[in-house]
């Protein structure tokens, strides 16, 4: 065989050889993706294919949402997730088509006197690519149970969700209040949550609110403090997870 021959065979090899390596991993597309639903008191019914840590992290956190009921009736939410999907019903790569924040604990001055650590359980989500003023869900505050804290609470409904890789901000109307925040009906107000991972986590979850004046969906609102809302109160007892779909 000359020298040319040699040279086409080893060409033809490695050509070979890379295709099949090339197929190989078109053929390793990520088949981890899990079908999840979100079901919660309010309405919520949503069909989900997360991943198994973003399916872990829903579930820590309608459970946080259980351990500290907050409203009447108080928000709850169930995670039931099936078996992996295959690679090809998994193109997504992990893409759950909503943004969402979920979560419940305690956190302070949620509008509380004094400051006192209160209950709260938030489910709020929006279609990627859909105006964030689409947005529905639920944040409540505090509970109509006797506590030596806090005495009293609120529901508000949820109209603009806005989420940037694991911050949150939302907007929300406020429909019952009691106790410490009677009078509130009506108030808009704006929720701030900073996901810093799971319980375990060396940073805790953050959380804020304020109010929203003028009251118009979406818009930025103010602290207690007088400056613009922000995730500034550590969540104990619990824990919130954000999802950006991207």
């Amino acid at each position: 065989m000359d020298s040319h021959s040699i040279r086409r065979t080893m060409l033809l090899v490695v050509s070979v050889a890379l295709a099949s390596l090339v197929v190989g991993l078109s053929t390793a597309a990520p088949a981890d993706l899990q079908n999840a639903t979100l079901t919660c008191s309010d309405g919520t019914d949503l069909n989900l294919a997360l991943d198994a840590a973003s399916v872990m992290q829903l579930t820590d956190a309608v459970n946080a949402m259980t351990l500290n009921p907050a409203g009447d009736p108080p928000l709850t939410c169930d995670v039931a997730s099936a078996p992996l999907l295959t690679s090809s019903a998994s193109a997504s790569g992990g893409n759950s088509n909503f943004d969402y924040v979920v979560g419940g604990g305690k956190a302070p001055n949620l509008g509380c006197f004094g400051g006192f650590p209160t209950s709260f359980g938030l489910s709020a989500h929006v279609r990627q690519g859909d105006a964030p003023s689409t947005a529905t869900g639920t944040f409540n505050v505090g509970s109509p149970a006797p506590n030596v804290s806090c005495k009293g609470h609120f529901n508000s409904k949820v109209d603009c969700l806005v989420v940037t890789g694991t911050y949150a901000h939302l907007t929300a109307q406020i429909t019952q209040a009691t106790g410490q925040f009677a009078g509130l009906q009506g108030t808009e107000i704006d929720v701030a949550v900073q996901d810093n991972g799971t319980p375990s986590a060396i940073a805790p979850d953050m959380i804020g609110d304020g109010n929203v004046d003028p009251p118009v969906p979406c818009m930025q609102g103010l602290d207690a403090g007088g400056g613009p809302t922000f995730a500034s109160q550590p969540v104990t007892n619990g824990n919130v997870t954000v999802h950006d779909a991207m």
